[in-house]
């Protein structure tokens, strides 16, 4: 199991990132993970691409496009929010940490989420 959300949460991050994924594909990809990690994803692109910076642009607009489209991925992302997760990362790593290894990111998330 873990490998596959590993390599699934990082063809999300990576097709977002990269435009290569539609929305709708993306979405598909994201309906089918675990929403924690959805977060994780949506919060890693949303960090490294803040906005105002020239590179950001199509990032946060596929990633709108996204999150505008399809509710349902909203409200599951938004719950796992409130996932223990969440403050036990922020207590213990800065995003920034892994914005040149997102492979790492994404594995130390699975890993935390099934363990």
């Amino acid at each position: 199991m873990s490998n596959t959300e590993v390599r699934e949460g990082l063809r999300l991050l990576n097709g977002i990132e990269n435009g290569t994924l539609s929305a709708s594909d993306a979405y598909t990809i994201a309906d089918q993970r675990d929403p924690t990690l959805v977060y994780f994803v949506f919060r890693y692109l949303r960090e490294k691409y803040a906005p105002g910076r020239p590179e950001s642009a199509g990032v946060l607009k596929r990633l709108l496009e996204l999150t505008g489209t399809y509710d349902d991925l909203m409200k599951k992302t938004k719950a796992a929010e409130k996932d223990p997760l969440k403050e036990w990362f922020d207590d213990s790593h800065n995003m920034r940490e892994f914005f040149a290894s997102p492979d790492g990111f994404v594995q130390m998330i699975v890993d935390k989420i099934e363990g």
